[in-house]
């Protein structure tokens, strides 16, 4: 017993002493650390404060509102909003809070610019040199407004705005006019300073948070940009709002649900195109699912925690938003969601993939071109080629200038018109809703720099597809328009003839037949060459080269007249087909057996006469006819030769690309590869695994390889523009890696 009591008083004595001594001694402060990322280079950092606990008679922190002047160290700051003091407790208890202006502390006179190597990562005012602090406060002094100031004094002073917003702001201590007035100054901030990724973030994520805690039943205000990844807490509460109302969601918030989503990113046409990919999106979301995508609400409340600058603030916010539910984690509206975008994406390769390469315009011709159909005539450099369309159609059919094309975006005309180019133009004329003669895709010629095109109202349609009896017809009438240019004057029989060839024809759709005769329109008032056709026929069977010979021969007499030169030309096409020159004055004769006589041109161009009727007592013989030769062709057609009479032209177009715009040889992909270090090679194979990748994930990487990271990314980036005149990487708050690039250049 007597032992118990003893422990009992000894007990009651160590109370008392160590309440006596309390105030005496300061405990160790513990350890803190925290883990961030960006693109300033902030990484996990750990402090041990070192700094003891102010006693009780230490004079407390005094918040100067806006305007409120004050001297510290020599430096006069009239503008406010700052804590000003010795005392001011960091929000979880330990140590003084980051942004406190200790005035007596030494502040050595520095420039706003200077300072900033010795500063370290998560500055605090009361950790940092001397001269730092006089380097913050000459940027105070001067307004806030250096644009060369260090980022780490913007964040310093941003600090205090933090905590005067959601710390006293949560406890009523500040009024909705002090309250706009720290986010004008935010806004001012980041219209200086926005440039760096990570305060740009946190700046934007304050003035979102703002509005959710103070503002939230009103409409959002325009200064907040929601498609910052750094908001994605006050985001869950917009999104939260349409699903506890039962409202659709928009295009808009869907897309930056997807965008916000820390599972989810944007490929890089996406990023690097970001207005055009918002459009189609929007387009496209809009026609697949009406006004928008409705969500029951789910059982998981939301939570939200501001994600503070600031090392001494942890602010939990979740009272403000009661009640609501948290459809931000929800997965099956962001598959449907990110199949749109991937649909997206891939539309929008093409464009991206011109706008990565140095030089290139994104409201030019050629860029414009490999937009989606949708986003063309939307483009502000389209304007004028709109106009040039309408003006153009106003007539059935109207030649005008290749080159007015280029002049509507006023562009000079290039030198050539490749392939490439010409499916370009056709492009653009088609997304505006026309149609573009002639279309290198169809009618296998292209428009010259020199020469003249045809409009032709509504055009082919995204999803024409032309018939094998489309290209049949084509062909023959392109050797028709050789027959009827030889004597350089082109009569309405003629004209008329091959107008039938088409008009009368059951094969043919209605959108194929208003492009061949726009085609024909403008075959017959262009020059149409012979050369390399010749090899191209030789495989075509014995009764379509027949058929073909009628049917040229009946054009040659549509007008009743045969000139000496047709006769020649013809001579040249039935040699060109592989059939006996001296059958034309054979199928002639045939041809004059008919209710009419034929005038041919004798090798004398003065002198002609006329096949007269026949009157021998025979049966007359019917002159050729145009629909039953073409039926010809259709039926003595062989798997063997299907396809060549299409491919008379069409091959000779690939021949004179190749020979007019031959391409340097390219390296192989082994030797793409060789000039890059195996250290480097190993870099670029880990890399092009994934869109994406932290930062903090490369550095580990490229320590493995004995590489420094920035300078790694620098080599690849040098490496691709060399290839394919485009960066790899897109280094940021996340490194985006432009995968598919990788694939081109790889693969040749």
């Amino acid at each position: 017993m007597d032992l118990i009591i003893g422990l009992i008083i000894f007990y009651i004595i160590y109370i008392v002493v160590k309440n006596l001594t309390s105030d005496k001694e300061e405990p160790k402060q513990p350890k803190i650390t925290i883990e961030v990322s960006g693109s300033d280079g902030f990484r996990e950092w750990s402090h041990e404060s070192s700094q003891p606990r102010k006693k009780e008679n230490s004079k407390p922190a005094k918040w100067f509102g806006f305007g409120e002047s004050v001297e510290i160290q020599g430096q006069h700051i009239p503008d406010g909003l700052l804590y000003i003091g010795e005392n001011l407790r960091s929000s979880d208890g330990y140590g003084t809070d980051a942004c406190l202006i200790n005035p007596k502390l030494k502040a050595t006179p520095s420039e706003p610019w200077e300072g900033g190597g010795v500063m370290g990562y998560w500055p605090q005012y009361a950790h940092i040199p001397s001269e730092c602090r006089g380097s913050y406060l000459k940027w105070l002094a001067g307004g806030r407004s250096e644009p060369d100031a260090y980022i780490g004094y913007v964040f310093l002073f941003f600090y205090g705005l933090e905590r005067r917003m959601f710390v006293d702001g949560q406890k009523g201590g500040i009024s909705s006019t002090e309250r706009s007035e720290i986010i004008q100054e935010v806004n001012r901030l980041l219209k200086i300073y926005g440039g760096n990724r990570s305060f740009r973030g946190y700046a934007n994520n304050f003035l979102a948070m703002e509005w959710v805690l103070y503002q939230g039943s009103g409409p959002i205000p325009d200064y907040i940009d929601f498609n910052d990844r750094y908001c994605s807490e006050p985001f869950q509460v917009v999104l939260a709002q349409y699903v506890v109302e039962g409202k659709a969601i928009p295009a808009e918030v869907a897309l930056q649900w997807f965008t916000l989503h820390p599972e989810f990113s944007l490929r890089t046409p996406a990023r690097r195109c970001v207005s055009e990919f918002r459009q189609l999106f929007t387009c496209w979301y809009n026609q697949a699912f009406g006004d928008g995508i409705v969500i029951k609400p789910n059982k998981t409340k939301l939570k939200l925690e501001y994600r503070a600058a600031s090392p001494s603030l942890r602010i939990d916010i979740k009272n403000q938003t009661p009640n609501l539910p948290n459809p931000f984690i929800l997965k099956a509206p962001l598959k449907k969601i990110g199949a749109l975008v991937e649909e997206c994406t891939i539309k929008l390769e093409s464009y991206s993939r011109f706008l990565g390469r140095k030089g290139n315009v994104p409201d030019s011709l050629s860029a414009i071109a490999l937009l989606p159909s949708e986003l063309i005539q939307q483009a502000s450099g389209s304007k004028g080629l709109k106009s040039l369309l309408v003006q153009s159609c106003e007539d059935t059919h109207k030649l005008i200038p290749t080159a007015a094309i280029y002049e509507s975006f006023g562009e000079s005309v290039p030198t050539t018109i490749g392939k490439k180019e010409a499916e370009n133009l056709a492009a653009l004329v088609e997304g505006m809703g026309y149609g573009i003669i002639p279309d290198v895709r169809f009618h296998h010629s292209k428009p010259s720099v020199d020469g003249e095109i045809v409009i032709f109202q509504k055009g082919h349609g995204l999803d024409f597809r032309p018939s094998k009896e489309f290209f049949t017809v084509s062909t023959i009438l392109r050797l028709g328009v050789m027959v009827s240019q030889i004597d350089q004057n082109i009569s309405p029989e003629e004209e008329l003839t091959l107008q039938k060839l088409v008009q009368d024809n059951r094969e043919l759709s209605s959108i194929e037949k208003d492009s061949l005769m726009a085609f024909l329109y403008w075959s017959l008032r262009t020059p149409q060459g012979t050369a390399g056709i010749k090899e191209k026929l030789s495989a075509v069977s014995a009764a379509e080269k027949t058929a073909i010979s009628h049917i040229l021969i009946s054009v040659a007499n549509a007008d009743g007249h045969i000139d000496p030169r047709e006769v020649k030309q013809l001579e040249k096409l039935y040699t060109t087909l592989g059939l006996d020159r001296k059958q034309v004055t054979s199928d002639i004769h045939t041809l004059a057996a008919t209710n009419q006589p034929v005038t041919v041109g004798l090798r004398d161009p003065d002198t002609s006469f006329s096949i007269p009727t026949s009157t021998s007592g025979g049966t007359i013989a019917r002159g050729f006819s145009l629909n039953e030769e073409l039926i010809k062709i259709r039926e003595e057609e062989t798997r063997q030769v299907k396809g060549v009479l299409e491919n008379v032209f069409s091959e000779q177009l690939e021949d004179e690309d190749e020979l007019g715009n031959a391409s340097p040889i390219v390296a192989t992909t082994g030797d793409l590869l060789s000039v890059l270090d195996p250290a480097h090679q190993n870099f670029f194979n880990k890399l092009i695994t994934q869109d994406t990748w932290e930062k903090a994930a490369l550095h580990e990487i490229c320590k493995e390889l004995g590489l420094m990271v920035d300078g790694a990314m620098e080599v690849l980036n040098e490496w691709a523009f060399v290839n394919s005149n485009a960066p790899l990487i897109d280094d940021g708050e996340l490194v985006y890696v432009d995968v598919d690039l990788a694939k081109e250049i790889i693969n040749g």
